[in-house]
């Protein structure tokens, strides 16, 4: 199923943020590196209160973010951060995110690579199955919820 990561519809799973004068550059706009901490702070919470509940024990690292700024935010004012389970493979998962401003416009997508690793190797390891169930049920929902 393809996702369209700029509709903020497919998200059932949200952050609300304050944008901060600390976010601001020097062109006067929130910073993009703003952007990635706020979709980060949204994908973490996402794993932790969505991904991770009632599973066993599972290790996940970041092996891409691919992240597309689609327009500009201003200080002061809110963001909401989204972040959705979008694909599952045998050794890693995709998370689809967006991020829009206080009049809903999105600003940004992002797609984050989530590796699977074994913690004691240290390297990719396939998903235990109980964890690929819950995973591909998330990513076939339609908003990346448990139904």
């Amino acid at each position: 199923m393809a996702f369209d990561l700029a509709d903020r519809g497919i998200y059932g799973f949200s952050t609300s943020e304050n944008l901060r004068f600390a976010d601001v550059d020097a062109n006067g706009h929130v910073n993009n590196g703003a952007f990635l901490e706020l979709l980060e702070n949204a994908r973490v919470s996402y794993l932790r209160q969505i991904v991770r509940s009632g599973l066993p024990r599972f290790r996940l690292v970041i092996g891409r973010i691919e992240a597309d700024f689609k327009r500009q935010m201003f200080y002061p004012g809110p963001a909401t951060a989204c972040a959705r389970l979008i694909e599952v493979h045998e050794r890693k998962c995709i998370i689809g995110q967006g991020l829009f401003d206080g009049d809903g416009n999105c600003t940004a997508v992002q797609r984050v690579i989530m590796v699977s690793l074994n913690e004691e190797t240290h390297r990719s390891a396939p998903f235990d199955p109980a964890v690929r169930t819950l995973l591909d049920r998330l990513a076939a929902s339609q908003d990346g919820l448990p139904t």
